[in-house]
């Protein structure tokens, strides 16, 4: 092909015209490039590095002191109060998932590799991708990991644990300071201690997957040097055996929306009211059929009763329960209360070691109405459809989601009624663009309320469109600024 010459200076004009495009072209993504992994860098967090651990001296036990109560009774006839809050509210429902996801992480390690490698939570697998975890050898490294038992709730730990995430809170930031001293205030005796904080908390599944993934870190691996934060969860270097775990909400701060801090000990049982071996477990619905405690699944106020030595207990309201076991033996627990079927019971043998062990209600709250929260649809920036499925199971019952910022909710839909089990959906509006919303199914009968687990979505970011987000747009691994949270 020739050029006529008279077409030169058109040609260097389209050239100059064409360079600027690129020019401009290259500057604009660079800037919003910039400013989109600024946002992605500030929404991405990690637990606080190297958490503390204690390990004092071995001594000897009195076997007298280590049994405690009256271990030769025919008929538990105290019940042990410390496994909760004296109003039943604590462990609450996220406090209570972050044990169950414990406990059954601890009983089948390699089983727990896996799941963890392949969440489909997308703050999880944000995070995992952003920090380019390496997950063949986190699977590897939980396949190494001993079976150890599991963890029983102390309300002492949890007071402390409290204190500490009001703190956090208090001082908008992630530190260890003053950690290992309020578990001292209040009053728990420890032979060692771990102690782990997530100031950045998002869901339950989001706080255990950080501790256990352990994700940050420089080493190459997309996880913390150590491993410190799992080294609490799996048990690894001491039998944690009690545990407190407060999970806070946060609003108008850096921190939040939820702030986690968690105590792991082994209890000095020189002490009284301290010990080392439980029976513990959840009493809890399977409302969304994932084979996984969610918060609102829980069973309150159900009676587990061993049928010898002194100690029973009744579950919180999260369906958690815990008891003390001053003799190895063969026991057989019996279940009680609302949703319980007639003569409910377990045999279990327990050896040196604490047992889990939880009772799954069948058929859901045993005939009773059903709340069971489904996914978000048509999210935009001020308003979403949110849906269900409500179970009346025969009986007239009100339904409406509650929904907010944080696990407290503080809005609540328009009210229906229904006989039916039906699929349900409700709009609502008046959201805020570009923040996380939870939200729950609520299902109220003449005598009693009942609660759907807890879900959440993203509304999206002002001048956005839903299909945005599918695109590139130089975010980097990881960014999950407008992914719907699920």
């Amino acid at each position: 092909m020739t050029c006529r010459r008279d077409h030169v200076p058109d040609l260097r004009r389209l050239l100059k015209c064409r360079y600027l495009f690129i020019f401009c072209t290259l500057l604009i993504t660079g800037v919003f490039a910039a400013a989109f992994t600024s946002v992605c860098m500030a929404d991405v967090h990690f637990p606080e590095p190297d958490p503390p651990s204690i390990h004092l001296p071995e001594v000897p036990l009195s076997p007298h002191r280590t049994l405690g109560g009256n271990a030769s009774a025919a008929i538990p006839d105290t019940e042990w109060m410390f496994h909760k809050t004296g109003d039943n509210q604590h462990p609450d429902g996220i406090e209570q998932q972050l044990l169950w996801l414990m406990n059954r992480a601890r009983i089948d390690p390699p089983q727990e590799g896996t799941w963890l490698a392949g969440i489909s939570d997308p703050d999880v697998a944000g995070a995992v991708a952003y920090f380019n975890v390496d997950v063949d050898l986190l699977q590897d490294e939980f396949a190494a990991i001993a079976a150890k038992p599991p963890a029983a709730f102390d309300v002492r730990l949890y007071q402390a644990a409290k204190a500490h995430s009001d703190y956090l809170i208090s001082s908008d930031s992630q530190s260890h300071n003053g950690q290992l001293s309020r578990v001292q205030d209040a009053g728990f005796s420890y032979r060692s201690f771990r102690g782990n904080v997530y100031s950045y908390t998002r869901s339950g599944i989001h706080g255990h997957a950080g501790f256990n993934i352990d994700w940050g870190g420089s080493d190459g691996t997309g996880m913390q040097s150590g491993r410190g934060h799992r080294q609490a969860i799996m048990s690894m270097d001491g039998d944690y055996t009690n545990v407190g775990l407060a999970v806070e909400a946060s609003s108008g701060t850096s921190v939040g929306p939820l702030v986690t801090t968690g105590n792991y000990c082994n209890a000095n049982t020189l002490q009284a009211d301290h010990y080392n071996r439980f029976l513990v477990g959840t009493v809890w619905r399977d409302l969304n059929g994932n084979d996984q405690y969610d918060p609102g699944e829980g069973s309150g106020s159900i009676e587990v009763r061993p049928d010898q030595g002194p100690f029973y207990a009744v579950t919180g309201d999260s369906g958690g329960y815990a008891l003390p076991i001053v003799e190895p033996g063969t026991y057989t627990i019996a279940f009680s209360g609302s949703g319980i079927a007639p003569d409910t019971s377990r045999t279990v043998a327990v050896g040196s070691q604490s047992f889990l062990l939880d009772l799954v209600v069948a058929g859901g709250t045993g005939g009773g109405p059903q709340a069971i929260t489904g996914e978000a649809s048509a999210i935009r920036q001020n308003d979403a459809w949110l849906q269900g499925v409500v179970n009346a199971n025969g009986q007239d019952v009100d339904y409406y989601f509650e929904y907010g910022q944080t696990i407290q909710y503080g809005e609540i839909s328009d009210i229906l009624s229904t006989a039916a089990n039906t699929s349900v959906q409700i709009a609502v509006a008046g959201l805020s663009a570009g923040r996380l919303y939870h939200y729950r199914l609520v299902v109220v009968s003449d005598s009693e309320t009942f609660y759907g687990n807890d879900r959440s979505f993203e509304t999206t970011v002002i001048g956005s469109t839903p299909s945005a987000s599918a695109g590139g747009g130089g975010g980097g691994g990881g960014c999950f600024i407008e992914m719907v949270h699920r």
